[in-house]
């Protein structure tokens, strides 16, 4: 892993853990806690979260645009090259 990759991961790293999500065992770029999921590659990073939790996704957000200069892309619809298409009437999710 370059030395630049793994500055940025031990940055990330640790301000994930400062706003109180733990990383999901085995699984580098996956933290979580009971209301929200993140998970991320270099600089993309996704959070899932259900509506009921939407003012801890809020109050997150806010402390990493404070501590990152960042963009928000709005609803996941890529990520790696994978197309997500996500029918919400039905609860269905593909990944393409």
């Amino acid at each position: 892993m370059p030395r630049s990759t793994l500055l940025w991961y031990n940055e990330l790293f640790s301000l994930l853990t400062k706003l109180g999500l733990k990383p999901v065992l085995d699984t580098n770029c996956l933290f979580s806690n009971d209301k929200l999921i993140v998970f991320f590659y270099m600089d993309d990073i996704v959070v899932l979260y259900h509506p009921s939790n939407i003012f801890a996704y809020y109050k997150f957000r806010e402390k990493l645009l404070d501590a990152y200069k960042m963009r928000e892309m709005g609803e996941l619809k890529w990520f790696l090259g994978i197309r997500i298409i996500r029918d919400r009437t039905l609860r269905k999710i593909w990944l393409c």
